[in-house]
């Protein structure tokens, strides 16, 4: 193989990598991320950016906790699914590069 076409495909390597990233991020924006508040409060959803979509509280669940304590769980919750939305698009994106080798 000569040098022209070691760097043709070298370009094209590069370029489906590109491409692969791109499509990763994005996937990883729109997927939501559901996760459980302790003491099966209910449940916190943020976006694929780690946004706040929605909080969901079981009101029987509720019922039973103090104000200090629901807000303790809650905010633990939506700390917990902010990190693991941004840390699961990280992950993706690093996959697609090829980084996560």
């Amino acid at each position: 193989m000569n040098s022209e076409e070691a760097l043709y495909n070298l370009t094209k390597e590069i370029d489906a990598r590109v491409v692969a990233v791109e499509r990763a991020a994005k996937t990883g924006e729109a997927l939501p991320l559901v996760l459980t508040i302790g003491a099966g409060l209910g449940t916190v959803t943020v976006d694929g950016l780690g946004g706040l979509v929605s909080v969901d509280l079981d009101r029987d669940a509720v019922a039973g906790q103090t104000g200090a304590s629901l807000a303790g769980h809650v905010q633990r919750a939506i700390t917990n699914a902010e990190s693991a939305a941004v840390t699961r698009r990280r992950s993706m994106i690093d996959d697609a590069a090829g980084e996560g080798r």
